[in-house]
């Protein structure tokens, strides 16, 4: 059996947290079918990434942001490939950059959120963060999502499979990067 964020509760949990708010409950989590893993079945998502998703949040853009999508992301992974944590130490650390980036330099969506997706691609985990988009006047446009710098740079060449960033609905920015599915993971 997989789990799923519940889209109702995480509007509620979203509308419940500001800007000066840490998580102020728990996630709730409600069983659903395992995605299929034929390549021929319909992608899930229709923002141009395929494969199946298996878990999205919106989280406030706020720093406490970063280690609630580190948890959620360790934890759905965890769940759906039955990995221990130990072997998700990778994933963890690439989320928290990202989560970073989007809270540091990017703007939060319209309703001030930042959204977290994971899905499963074949035999790699990929993980999306969508945010509002570059603030406005960052020099080099605003046509493009801001690539990763520094620090982060240098993580996701050294342990992410891919990565990359995309424009999504609503002048959205998505950053996204992927990890192969390691040795001893139960494929779902």
């Amino acid at each position: 059996m997989m789990f799923a964020y519940s889209p109702t509760r995480r509007r509620e949990a979203a509308a419940a947290m500001n800007a000066t708010d840490t998580w102020s409950g728990t996630p709730v989590l409600v069983p659903v079918s395992a995605p299929a893993l034929e390549l021929s079945a319909p992608a899930a998502r229709t923002n141009g990434s395929s494969g199946r998703l298996i878990g999205e949040i919106d989280l406030a853009a706020t720093p406490p942001a970063v280690r609630l999508a580190r948890s959620y992301v360790r934890e759905l992974v965890g769940q759906h490939f039955g990995a221990q944590r130990s072997r998700l130490g990778d994933l963890e650390l690439l989320t928290s950059e990202a989560m970073t980036n989007a809270v540091v330099h990017g703007r939060p969506r319209a309703d001030g959120t930042v959204m977290l997706a994971v899905l499963h691609i074949d035999r790699f985990v990929r993980v999306e963060i969508t945010d509002g988009g570059p603030p406005p006047g960052r020099p080099g446009g605003a046509d493009e999502p801001a690539p990763p710098e520094g620090r982060s740079l240098a993580l996701l060449k050294a342990l992410a499979a891919d990565f990359g960033t995309h424009r999504g609905p609503h002048a959205t920015a998505v950053f996204w990067f992927g990890l192969a599915v390691e040795e001893g993971w139960r494929l779902p």
